[in-house]
């Protein structure tokens, strides 16, 4: 008998040891090689899980590295997660990866302008140029007007006009998007980074044949697309796993757009290796 109680006990213990440790949080140790802040809905992420009672005794940080120190730290064990443009991804990289984010930069004209694409050298030879016409590009005499936007926090925030601030008189305010734009006339050629819901008196221009559009930025085939994943070895600790559920909730999505980026869902994404 006295054996028989020893072993349910040895078993009752063994049992209640095998829940405490898979009750342990674990850590959640971000590595992050985007090299930008567009990310930043990650990091918020990151910080939410960080205060959460269910994880207060697990091990969190956040660092900004390069891909090569990312990679490194990954395969030494010292991060669970990485971050990287997929451009940086070595081939032979053989862990799991996660497609979780695109970005693009698109460049729009106004109606009238009998521009029908552009390549990318010949953009490079337009932004790069002292006073670039439009003559060689689509027949037209007009100088173009090289404008650049910044978008933070769901909206177009700032114009640039040849490296220099546009005037407040120069934006006006979409009511149906709610979303600042710069009045684009013919001579305009305006760089902005993708937005789905754009006014219709913009036109995007195709690059090397290829037009920007959800689709084939999150394939990669436009060609001023980005693309970023996350990287990670083997089986997640609690808290990284709900770090991967937590940016795929429809609260992140809203996050990613407010910085001008395509949240990529698991049926568009997938998960790779």
């Amino acid at each position: 008998m006295k054996i028989f109680l020893r072993t349910i006990w040895f078993f009752i213990f063994c049992a209640a040891l095998a829940v405490q440790a898979a009750e342990q949080p674990g850590t959640l140790r971000i590595g992050d090689a985007s090299g930008g802040n567009s990310l930043a809905f990650l990091r918020h992420a990151w910080l939410k899980l960080s205060t959460d009672k269910r994880f207060r005794d697990g091990e969190f940080s956040y660092a900004s590295l390069t891909p090569e120190q990312a990679l490194k730290k990954l395969d030494t064990k010292e991060v669970d997660l990485i971050i990287l443009e997929k451009r940086d991804i070595p081939e032979k990289f053989s862990g799991k990866r996660k497609l979780i984010a695109a970005e693009a930069l698109v460049c729009y004209t106004g109606f009238g302008n009998p521009l029908t694409k552009l390549s990318l050298a010949l953009l490079k030879e337009i932004w790069s140029g002292v006073r670039p016409e439009w003559k060689k590009y689509n027949g037209e005499f007009n100088t173009i007007h090289r404008i650049g936007l910044t978008f933070d926090r769901g909206g177009f925030v700032e114009g640039r006009f040849l490296g220099t601030p546009l005037r407040t008189e120069g934006v006006f305010r979409c009511k149906d998007i709610k979303r600042a734009w710069l009045f684009c006339t013919p001579s305009a050629l305006i760089c902005a980074p993708f937005y789905e819901n754009v006014p219709k008196l913009a036109l995007p221009v195709p690059i090397d044949g290829i037009t920007p559009g959800k689709e084939s930025i999150i394939s990669g085939k436009y060609p001023l697309s980005l693309r970023y994943e996350i990287l990670f070895n083997g089986k997640l600790p609690p808290a990284s796993e709900e770090f991967l559920k937590l940016i795929a909730s429809p609260e992140y999505a809203e996050l990613s757009r407010e910085s001008g980026l395509l949240l990529i869902s698991n049926a568009e994404g997938g998960m790779s290796k």
